[in-house]
């Protein structure tokens, strides 16, 4: 029982430091802030492409950058359809789809992981 509560104790502390330091992953900045807001989805193959074009080429510290995933957060969802609603180059009606990602400077929403990559190649 000894050598049970020690290897538990090591085990939580290694859980803990994986989950806040996976978390360092995407920086926190307010969407205020941001130039670009990327709205993806977990498991679209289109929006991991983009994230990994933007950790590639080191982007992040170049450009800031709001994540926001939309299949798993209502809010981000209900976010996403009010930024398309700004967006007449988006026709919502067939459906919205990610990658989406919104360009606050010109109020323009890019959508595809080309177009994406294509505004990133641009800044």
């Amino acid at each position: 029982m000894k050598k049970i509560i020690p290897l538990v104790l090591i085990l939580l502390a290694l859980g803990a430091y994986f989950f806040f330091n996976s978390k360092k992953d995407t920086p926190t900045i307010p969407d205020s802030e941001a130039q670009l807001i990327l709205y993806w989805g977990t498991g679209c193959p289109h929006c991991e492409k983009v994230k990994e074009y933007i950790k590639e080429k080191n982007l992040d510290s170049k450009i800031k950058i709001v994540y926001k995933e939309v299949f798993n957060d209502q809010n981000n969802q209900k976010q996403l359809e009010a930024t398309v609603q700004k967006c007449p180059e988006i026709d919502a009606t067939k459906g919205i789809g990610v990658p989406l990602a919104f360009d606050t400077q010109n109020n323009k929403c890019l959508y595809g992981d080309t177009t994406i990559i294509d505004w990133l190649n641009a800044k």
